[in-house]
This record gives C-alpha cells, sequence and structure tokens, in this order.
C-alpha cells in the first residue's frame, strides 16, 4: 500500500482490498492494471496522475478530486461518486455502472467513449467539454447541469431527465422520449395546456 500513497512513485498490477485512505494529496504518478475493491478513498486529491486500466469495485470514492489527470480504459462498478470531481482531464474509454454519482461535476475535460449506465447522476454538473461518444443509459440525471455541453446525438429516451437544466442549443440533436419532451417544453418556450 506504501507505493499507491507515495507520490512520484507508479503502482502496476497490483490488487487493493479494503484500502482506507482519507484526506490525502497524491500527485505525479501512474497506476495501470490495477483492482481496488470495497475500499474507501475520501476526500483524496489525485493531481496529474494516470489511471490506466484501473477497475474500481465498491469503492467510497466521495468527493475525490481528480484534477488534470488522464483516466484510460477505466471501470467504476457499484462505487460511491457523491460530489466526485474531474477536472481539466482526459477521460477515454470508461465505464460508470450501478453507482452512486449525486452531485458529481465533469467541467473542462476532453472525453472519448464514457458511458454511464444504471446510475445516480442526480444534481451533477457538465461544464464546458465537448464530449465525443458520450453515453446515457437508464441514469438518473435529475437536476443534472449540462452548461457549454452538446447533447446532440446522445440517447437519454430512458433516463430521467426531470428538471435537467440545459439551454435549448446543448440539447438540439439529443435523442428523447415523447414523455420527455413535454418536460422540456418550457426550455424551447412552449406552454402546453
Amino acid at each position: 500500500m506504501n507505493d499507491f500513497l507515495t507520490n512520484d512513485v507508479d503502482v502496476n498490477n497490483e490488487e487493493f482490498d479494503k484500502l482506507s485512505i482519507c484526506d490525502l494529496k497524491i500527485v505525479n504518478k501512474t497506476i495501470g492494471s490495477v483492482k481496488i475493491n470495497s475500499s474507501s478513498l475520501i476526500n483524496i486529491e489525485f493531481n496529474n496522475v494516470v489511471f490506466n486500466y484501473v477497475a474500481f469495485s465498491h469503492v467510497d470514492l466521495s468527493n475525490v478530486n481528480f484534477l488534470n489527470c488522464g483516466l484510460h480504459n477505466c471501470t467504476f462498478d457499484e462505487c460511491k461518486m457523491v460530489g466526485a470531481n474531474f477536472a481539466d482531464s482526459t477521460i477515454k474509454n470508461c465505464k460508470v455502472s450501478n453507482t452512486l454519482g449525486k452531485y458529481m461535476s465533469i467541467s473542462y475535460s476532453k472525453i472519448y467513449d464514457l458511458s454511464f449506465c444504471e446510475s445516480d447522476l442526480s444534481e451533477a454538473r457538465f461544464l464546458d467539454f465537448k464530449p465525443n461518444n458520450m453515453s446515457f443509459d437508464n441514469v438518473n440525471l435529475k437536476s443534472a447541469e449540462f452548461n457549454l455541453v452538446s447533447l446532440n446525438g446522445r440517447d437519454l429516451s430512458n433516463s430521467n431527465i426531470e428538471n435537467i437544466l440545459i439551454d435549448y442549443k446543448g440539447l438540439k440533436g439529443a435523442i428523447l422520449s415523447y414523455n420527455q419532451m413535454v418536460e422540456l417544453a418550457s426550455i424551447f418556450g412552449i406552454k402546453l395546456k
């Protein structure tokens, strides 16, 4: 575990179970081909850390900051990511499934193949990035905010978008159900009777 905590020391081909770390800053390292299971990494700041083929399973990542990080081929399965923040990062080929991600924030990042499945992202913030192949499958996006993010071509038809905050430009080209269109009519200035 010491290598995991030591800055500037890379961690490769390891498996960690029941880690419990909080209130720590981890910088300038690569974590590759690593499995982290049934662990708690709360209020951690990862700065300039590259995660490559890292599998997080049943991990509490509440209030974790991924700042200027690279996340490549990573999975987050049945994790708790309440308040997790991804800023100025590159996210490629990553999947988030069965995860509680309320209040999550993704901002100023480069997104290539990011999928959310069966997860709760209520009140999440998506700010100022151009996603390349980002998908939502049965995701709770209630009261989520999309600011300067285009959902063109994104299928939201089986996700909850109640009270979503988005301007009409960001919504243009999204795939929606008829019921969702009624919910979003007010964005277009349409009043229904």
